[in-house]
């Protein structure tokens, strides 16, 4: 039998040479050399579309390359009946916390007016207030959220967060539900979404959520693609709704070159890049679980993939 990968370009040849070294007696190919399809038993892929799985027929393990696994899962044709494992890096929740803190500090500090003041040659003076002073909501309460939510807090951020179920952060005005949504929102000046990918969330981050907030709020969003309206961002960047803006995950990736997006005043493009997997623990993890799969033994990282999670 054989491993099929499709991995992130990111990494360069650095990634599947070390997969191979891990795995010396694997036979391990690349897409798109696939080869013989009902060969594949095992595929480590990073993205896909939709219907990609579906000539393996005897596909009996996939691995994510990161430890999000909805958009695969959002693909009708998954093989449900199939084990799947993801990537855990026990430093992706620090790497994303710094994301959000660098970016609620961006905003909160307003240093987009100071660049544009630069390049007017003009002594822009402008007052800013503590971090006290400033109320931020995250959107999710994971591993990734409750992380960023605490770090805020220990900022000293008027911090509050909002999830399906309710939980309890010291220092974190916690608010759950259907109920709890709407006052998250009029609390939140700076907006901040990491939550996963599931019908219930998708397109959350539309008009409504938008209008919901304080005028002239902030959105970060580093949680997935399927949250975004990007129609609905636009407008209300141009309109004022929203004051500024920093996205890292679209619907469409990359983000095409003629989005208009990409010339969206006070809108921050960065390239899904808040946080990742090192190399180390992609090449470790997966070459783990395959040994793991080959001895039958329990997997490493196993998803419900009925549950999504």
């Amino acid at each position: 039998m054989a491993i099929l990968a499709w991995l992130h370009n990111a990494y360069g040849r650095d990634l599947i040479d070390g997969i191979r070294a891990a795995l010396p007696g694997e036979d391990i190919r690349e897409w798109p050399e696939a080869g013989d399809p009902d060969a594949i038993d095992i595929c480590i892929v990073f993205r896909m579309p939709h219907g990609f799985l579906k000539p393996f027929r005897n596909l009996a393990l996939m691995s994510a390359t990161g430890a999000g696994i909805d958009h695969y899962l959002l693909d009708p044709d998954f093989p449900r009946g199939i084990r799947m494992v993801r990537i855990v890096d026990h430093d992706f929740a620090s790497r994303m916390a710094d994301y959000v803190l660098a970016w609620t500090l961006f905003h909160h500090r307003d240093v987009a007016h100071f660049l544009a003041a630069q390049k007017r040659r003009e002594w822009a003076y402008k007052i800013m207030r503590s971090a006290r002073e400033v109320r931020v909501g995250v959107m999710g309460l994971g591993q990734m959220g409750r992380l960023a939510a605490e770090r805020l807090a220990g900022v000293g951020y008027d911090t509050a967060a909002w999830s399906r179920s309710r939980h309890e952060v010291p220092g974190v005005a916690c608010f759950a539900g259907a109920e709890g949504f709407g006052p998250f929102l009029a609390r939140s000046e700076i907006l901040i979404n990491l939550l996963p990918l599931t019908p219930t969330t998708r397109g959350i981050l539309s008009a409504a959520t938008f209008a919901g907030m304080p005028p002239g709020g902030v959105v970060i969003s580093a949680g997935r693609g399927g949250h975004l309206v990007e129609a609905d961002l636009a407008a209300a960047l141009r309109q004022g709704t929203l004051r500024a803006a920093t996205i890292d995950a679209f619907p469409v990736e990359p983000l095409p070159a003629d989005s208009p997006l990409w010339d969206t005043p006070n809108l921050t493009v960065t390239p899904h890049c808040s946080s990742t997997a090192s190399l180390r623990t992609i090449v470790d993890t997966f070459a783990e679980n395959v040994r793991r799969f080959r001895a039958g033994a329990a997997l490493l990282n196993e998803v419900d993939t009925l549950a999504g999670y």
